[in-house]
């Protein structure tokens, strides 16, 4: 069995912030379990950066920079950025990258021979800020992208279109056939509904474009960037070792862009002849103490800057356990000191250092010998099935309450009193509360992973626990 993970590529024309950091942070929890089931040559997880867009041209003007030179500065800030807080990806893509090009030059060359790429003129409403054309639906009363609150702009030009409605059928009898192919439920409701209301060709060329790969067959033309934008998947892995991971990949992604992954990608991969995706889930968005980030609000939160006071898994924890993933929710600087603070700090480091120093204290350091029992394996099941089934929140919800039980149980048995009259009975209690740690560290390694080495060398080795020590500084 393997696992392929992946992100949606960034735009680079800014800095990461703390929503692309939810959606790789989740990927990388996802990533770290199934590791740890399946063994780290059985997973591969990508990420990247999306370079070849007007975003970029403009971003790199702005800045006063070569395109090039641009590009490679802001693809190294993203990579540093993960690298800050703890991502553990596999593979790092750029669409600039000859890999790359050389792929969607295959791709849109084996659409094109199949017929279902051809050339047109395109008028219409593009809006630069999504890289997309708009309908007049899709526009807001004052005609302003919802998005980006701005007209998008008028264009009239030759471009190269994808038949797109020849894929209706086949992507609705796809969906009838594999119902959990899309997640969650609400997103695969919204695409079926979509598909249904009757598909239109798309372009998938700009004779415009000022950066961007140009089409095998017509050199004037650059492909245009969502088409070139959902290969990077593909591109990543062909003709490389990790091909085989391509039947087991599955795109984690915005609940704003499930319709290019979820209509387009698809219809692209059966013209192409190449198998779909094992499955794709599109998660929801977040606000900042209830308003939409903004840089005109000043309200942008930077993941690195909040990595750097809390720790990696104060961010990440403190994110993912915010509100269940797949929904939108909101978060909050406040929110997360409480947070780190009593669950963390208060919960997690109290209840890890407090059995470490009375083992030391009362069983001479000694490592009680723990067992398996039925109540353990299904308390691991649990988890499993959490993780498993995406839900991480609920998967913290279970991590953390594991460690309220455990507090609770050391408080109430007052082992370092019974310890001093009852060894015996006292050494039970140890073996117990050193089970709740194991357990708690186990989950650690996909919740925690900063902390996760930490929590090991305090449980020791050899019969022997190991130095107590702070595992998260309180704020």
């Amino acid at each position: 069995m393997q696992k392929y993970f992946t992100t949606p590529i960034y735009y680079v024309n800014d800095v990461p912030h703390i929503g692309h950091a939810y959606c790789t942070l989740a990927t990388d929890t996802l990533a770290r379990y199934w590791r740890q089931r399946l063994g780290a040559e059985n997973v591969w997880f990508l990420t990247g950066t999306d370079e070849n867009s007007q975003k970029t041209v403009d971003a790199a003007a702005k800045a006063g920079q070569p395109i090039e030179a641009y590009l490679d500065e802001m693809a190294a800030q993203w990579r540093a950025a993960w690298d800050d807080i703890g991502i553990s990806y596999d593979d790092f893509i750029r669409t600039t990258e000859d890999r790359h090009l050389a792929i969607v030059h295959e791709l849109f060359q084996t659409i094109f021979d199949k017929g279902d790429i051809y050339k047109g003129t395109y008028k219409g409403l593009y809006c630069t800020g999504c890289e997309a054309f708009k309908t007049e639906q899709e526009l807001d009363e004052h005609g302003h992208c919802p998005a980006h609150k701005r007209v998008p702009d008028q264009l009239e030009e030759d471009n190269y279109f994808f038949r797109l409605s020849a894929y209706e059928d086949k992507l609705l009898a796809f969906y009838q056939q594999n119902p959990n192919w899309l997640q969650p439920e609400s997103r695969r409701n919204e695409i079926v509904s979509f598909i249904k209301s009757g598909l239109q060709d798309v372009s998938v060329s700009r004779e415009t474009a000022e950066f961007g790969i140009s089409l095998p067959m017509d050199p004037q033309h650059k492909v245009y960037v969502w088409f070139d934008a959902l290969i990077n998947y593909y591109s990543a892995i062909k003709n490389t070792d990790q091909e085989s991971f391509w039947g087991h990949v599955e795109h984690i992604i915005g609940k704003d862009i499930t319709r290019f992954h979820c209509v387009i990608w698809p219809a692209m991969l059966m013209s192409a002849g190449v198998s779909l995706p094992q499955g794709a889930f599109g998660h929801g968005f977040f606000t900042i103490d209830g308003t939409k980030m903004s840089k005109s609000l000043g309200n942008v939160v930077s993941p690195v800057e909040v990595s750097e006071r809390f720790g990696s898994d104060g961010l990440r924890a403190g994110l993912l356990s915010s509100f269940e993933f797949g929904n939108d929710g909101d978060f909050s600087m406040s929110q997360l000191e409480d947070f780190y603070n009593s669950k963390l700090a208060g919960g997690v480091g109290n209840l890890f250092n407090r059995v470490i120093v009375l083992l030391h204290k009362f069983m001479d350091g000694t490592a009680p010998e723990t067992n398996r029992c039925e109540d353990a394996k299904q308390l691991e099941a649990k988890f499993d099935a959490l993780i498993e089934g995406k839900k991480l929140k609920g998967a913290y919800d279970f991590f953390f309450a594991t460690v309220d039980v455990a507090n609770q149980r050391l408080n109430e048995t007052e082992v370092w009193k019974l310890a001093k009259v009852d060894r015996e009975a006292a050494t039970e209690i140890f073996t117990e509360l050193y089970g709740y740690l194991e357990f708690l560290t186990h989950m650690a390694e996909t919740l925690l992973p900063e902390s996760a080495p930490k929590m090991k060398a305090m449980l020791g080795g050899d019969g022997k626990v190991g130095e107590a020590e702070i595992l998260f500084l309180r704020q």
